[in-house]
């Protein structure tokens, strides 16, 4: 599994899915799991890989851009809907112009647009 990939979580009596962040060691993974608002450190045994990050969802999206910009922005992501679509991008922006959101991925959905953003580093 690697960074973004939608997995599920089994716990024995429930299964949750969640958002694979990154390995903490061979046995172990640092998770985002749906259900719980805090990351969680889980054996790697209890994980079943799902879906990359080419197809995600809206949850897989969130939590990716979540977890990017708390490590890389200080937390700071702008997320903008127009009639024609959503623009993202990590950040903030000094000034809300074309100039400015024209520069930011597109998207037709907002996971898209995150996905940009994501696959550009913008």
């Amino acid at each position: 599994m690697k960074f973004g990939d939608r997995v599920l979580y089994n716990n024995g009596s429930s299964h949750t899915l969640g958002v694979y962040l990154k390995e903490i060691s061979s046995h172990e993974a640092l998770v985002k799991l749906d259900n719980n608002p805090v990351k969680v450190v889980l054996p790697t045994d209890n994980l079943k890989f799902v879906k990359d990050m080419e197809q995600m969802d809206l949850a897989q999206a969130l939590v990716i851009a979540d977890y990017i910009a708390k490590e890389e922005y200080d937390g700071h992501y702008t997320l903008l809907a127009f009639s024609t679509g959503y623009r993202f991008c990590f950040g903030t922006l000094d000034k809300i112009s074309y100039n400015t959101t024209s520069l930011m991925p597109l998207g037709k959905t907002i996971e898209e647009a995150v996905k940009k953003a994501i696959d550009g580093k913008i």
